[in-house]
């Protein structure tokens, strides 16, 4: 079988030749189009012009955010607080009397500011030591906590940078309490961590204790002058 095309007759086979070679060039035209829009796109992401297709799957949104970590970070390259200045109230979460008197004394000795002893509200704690402290005092924290062995640090939504050491059941003055020459209380060596952490601003804030430590490095309020004084 054949057909007659310009007067000349052909074959089967030329005819299938020439529809195979129609084809050919239209699927190669094709790609042409595909691979020069696509460069074009590349083109455009590679200069910020336009987001990546595949960038979104990896990012979650603030809100959505979930993780198990409570472990607050500690500020960067930034050495430990001076004993002096980290306003300190231990508390004691034990059946033990006297277990937190013995704590802040120690503590005191050491140059923190101790602003007193009491009995934790809460309960009996489980564990060593447990610190709290809010968003302020995350630092102060920090600086305290290389004094003891095994430690807890809880973010609370307190203000202001007082700290709290609830002493638990499992606490030992003779292993709890790391001993001064401690390489760990180096002044020079900046505040770390080994554990994973977060942001405090990605980590849920316990509630604080109803009572908070008095602050007495907090600046005293001004007294607004009075009209006589204007006058």
């Amino acid at each position: 079988m054949s057909e007659s095309r310009g007067g000349r007759l052909r074959t089967r086979r030329e005819v299938v030749r020439r529809h195979r070679r129609e084809r050919q060039v239209v699927v190669f035209g094709l790609l042409i189009i595909l691979i020069a829009a696509l460069s074009v796109g590349a083109a455009a992401v590679y200069r910020g012009d336009a987001v990546g297709p595949f960038e979104t799957e990896f990012v979650s949104p603030a809100g959505d955010f979930e993780s198990d970590i409570t472990l607050v970070c500690p500020p960067a390259s930034t050495p430990p607080v001076d004993p002096a200045e980290v306003v300190v109230r231990v508390l004691n979460g034990t059946d033990t009397n006297g277990l937190a008197g013995a704590v802040e004394s120690e503590l005191s000795d050491r140059g923190y500011l101790t602003v007193g002893a009491a009995n934790w509200s809460r309960g009996n704690l489980d564990g060593t030591v447990r610190i709290l402290f809010g968003s302020d005092g995350i630092a102060e924290a920090y600086t305290l906590a290389r004094n003891f062995t095994e430690v807890e640090l809880m973010l609370d939504n307190r203000e202001g940078p007082t700290v709290d050491v609830v002493v638990g059941g499992d606490y030992d003055a003779a292993v709890s309490l790391r001993s001064t020459f401690d390489d760990l209380l180096d002044p020079d060596l900046n505040l770390f961590t080994d554990d994973e952490c977060l942001p405090w601003t990605q980590i849920d804030a316990v509630p604080a204790p109803a009572v908070l430590p008095n602050n007495p490095l907090a600046p005293e309020p001004s007294a607004s002058p009075s009209a006589d004084a204007e006058e």
